[in-house]
Order: structure tokens, then sequence, then C-alpha cells
């Protein structure tokens, strides 16, 4: 979060938790349970400070970096890069791959199936946010290029996966009318 704020500048807390929410990362939660409690412990930290501002008709707070927030920053954007950030990335579904021995191969097949669908579908989210990404900001665009870069190779490893137990990967269908089912929905906010 505090990247987001030096980046992009002074923001609501609103405004912090869209970007999370707008995120075809299932990692990132855009929850008020995760956001406003981070707010409030960076707050603590003196990482932050919240300004108040009027927005609209509504008072509210703009979020932004104190001077030992940007210090932070700085420190965790500094080198060496750690082995953990360099080196291969934890992978569930690589991880499950490695005991489809222990089930039959019906249930191999339905795993293979169940996965392929679901990354296709994430990987179709991920297309999509680098393609709007792609005229917004530089270093968006990259990050975004990155998450696609790594869903097509799990969508590759995949259908090696499947190819190797003679499975047959079926296509995904998805209606053009209906909503990705890996995007987050947003609730709604009184304005």
């Amino acid at each position: 979060m505090l990247a987001l704020v030096a980046v992009d500048g002074p923001a609501t807390p609103y405004a912090i938790r869209t970007v999370f929410l707008d995120s075809p990362s299932p990692q990132w939660s855009g929850s008020a349970g995760t956001i406003y409690p981070l707010i409030e412990r960076l707050s603590r930290r003196r990482l932050i400070r919240a300004e108040v501002c009027l927005t609209g008709k509504r008072r509210g707070h703009q979020i932004s970096l104190t001077a030992a927030g940007s210090q932070a920053l700085r420190q965790w954007l500094a080198l060496p890069i750690p082995e953990w950030v360099a080196g291969v990335p934890p992978d569930p579904l690589r991880t499950r791959v490695r005991f489809l021995s222990a089930i039959s191969a019906n249930r191999r097949k339905a795993f293979l199936q169940n996965a392929h669908h679901r990354t296709q579908a994430h990987l179709r989210a991920v297309e999509a946010d680098c393609e709007r990404k792609r005229a917004k900001d530089e270093f968006q665009y990259l990050m975004a290029r990155g998450a696609l870069l790594s869903m097509q190779s799990r969508c590759a490893f995949l259908q090696e996966v499947a190819q190797a137990l003679g499975v047959r990967l079926k296509a995904l269908k998805l209606a053009k009318d209906k909503p990705t089912p890996t995007k987050k929905t947003r609730p709604r906010v009184a304005q």
C-alpha cells in the first residue's frame, strides 16, 4: 500500500481499496475488513498520515506517506533482491500436480479439466486487465504483462501435464455477456 500511495499520490482509503478490488489477482483482498485495518496499522506505525478533506458533501481522508513511510518503501525496493523474491515462486497448482498419482485416473482427469477451466478464466481476466493498463502507465502495464506471461505459462504447464497423462482438455466456453468468474464484485457504496 505504501508504494500505491507513493506512486499514485495522496488517495482516499476508498480509492486505495478500489485498486485492490480491480486487481485480477485472487491474492489481493479489497475487502473493507482488510484495507481499513491495514491503513490503521500503517498510521499507528507513522508510515502514512491521513488528512481530513471534503469529497463532495462528505468528509473524508487523504492518505499520504510520511518520511518514515518513504524510507520503508525505499528499503523494500532496495538491492539485493532476496532469493525468495527472485526464485521459483510458490505454486499450489504445481504442488498438487506432484501428488496426482495418489488419485484415480478419472479423478486426475477431472482435476486437470477443473484446473484448466479455472486458469483459462483467470487468463481471460488478466488479458483484459493488461489491455486496460496498456494506455495508462508504463509500469502498471509491465506489471500486468508479467501477470499475463505467468498465467500463459501456467496454462502451458497444464497442457503439458494433460498431454503426459493422455487427457484431452476441453475448450473453455465463456458467454460474452456474462462476467468473468474471477472478477471480484465491488460492494455498492452510498455516495
